[in-house]
């Protein structure tokens, strides 16, 4: 299947640079002269140089998707680092708007995957790198994409897992991540879930929550309903549960949908109450709980071994 191509270009919210990274000094040290440079503005260029530099307006537009409300305003989502852009360029192309690098930035090979999707380079200065980083330890690139997801399809799904209140970013992309590879057909994320487009959460999926069909802020009481109309037996987990998931009826197995909730909390009582079945996950010690996303991987794999005998 041939990859999407897709060339970058700005609008006056990112400015009007458009070089591409192979644009490499020579061996004199100096850049070709028919090679286009970043046009920043002189004054803004300068000002890295003092004690508080003014960040022009296409960093700031670009430095304000760290936060919930930057995004929804630009419609757009920052994902950093090595493996986060590759798989972003890789399988999400068209969703790219552009890809910026350190100048310092030497990954060669990733260079050439980005080129291969028929995506450009930019470069900036290490101290506009850090103003968009959401981690002290950036490594060096990251891309500006657009806000799009894929709804799931509950007529043709049989695992979904429902995401209640769960806050840490890092969790929710822990969650991604582990449905993606038990082959997990959709997540409904519930109201107070962290938002799936924030840069850590992102970081968390290494970029890969794309390929999983999703919707966000459900009100997962009233999507039960829907959720048993198309078949789904709706399982939660308690420590006081009398059964494992391995305990379900084959008819139940055909379709789940698994409820995982917040990670202080756990599950809100009154989400929980109104599960088909509620299971637990066997240990040798008593444990007050799991980590979510531990427990998730956990019931994932279970699960996954289960739809092999159905």
């Amino acid at each position: 299947m041939q990859k999407p191509t897709l060339k970058t270009t700005y609008t006056k919210t990112f400015g009007n640079t458009t070089e591409d990274f192979d644009s490499d000094f020579d061996k004199r040290g100096k850049r070709p002269a028919n090679k286009l440079q970043i046009n920043h503005p002189a004054e803004n260029r300068q000002d890295f140089h003092n004690s508080k530099p003014k960040d022009p307006p296409w960093l700031k537009a670009i430095a304000s998707l760290s936060n919930e409300k930057g995004r929804e305003k630009e419609g757009l989502f920052l994902a950093e680092g090595v493996k986060v852009v590759e798989e972003i360029a890789e399988h999400h192309a068209d969703l790219v708007k552009g890809i910026y690098v350190d100048e310092t930035f030497d990954n060669d090979d990733l260079r050439r995957k980005i080129r291969e999707c028929g995506l450009l380079l930019h470069t900036l200065v290490p101290q506009q790198m850090r103003r968009v980083n959401s981690v002290a330890t950036g490594q060096g690139i990251f891309a500006v994409c657009r806000l799009a997801n894929e709804k799931p399809n509950y007529d043709a799904a049989h695992t979904l897992t429902l995401v209640d209140a769960v806050q840490d970013p890092g969790n929710l992309g822990a969650l991604f991540r582990t449905a993606i590879g038990f082959g997990f057909d959709g997540m409904l994320l519930g109201r107070g879930t962290t938002d799936p487009f924030n840069p850590k959460t992102v970081r968390g999926s290494s970029g890969s929550f794309l390929r999983m069909p999703f919707e966000k802020g459900i009100d997962l009481k009233e999507r039960f309903t829907l959720l048993r109309q198309k078949g789904f037996c709706i399982v939660a987990t308690s420590p006081h549960a009398k059964k494992d998931i391995t305990d379900l009826s084959p008819r139940q197995a055909k379709k789940i949908a698994l409820l995982v909730g917040n990670e202080g909390s756990g599950t809100d009582k009154s989400v929980s109450d109104l599960a088909d079945e509620w299971v637990k996950i066997p240990m040798e010690q008593d444990l007050e709980s799991l980590n979510v996303a531990v427990a998730h991987g956990i019931l994932c794999y279970q699960i996954a071994q289960m739809r092999k005998q159905v």
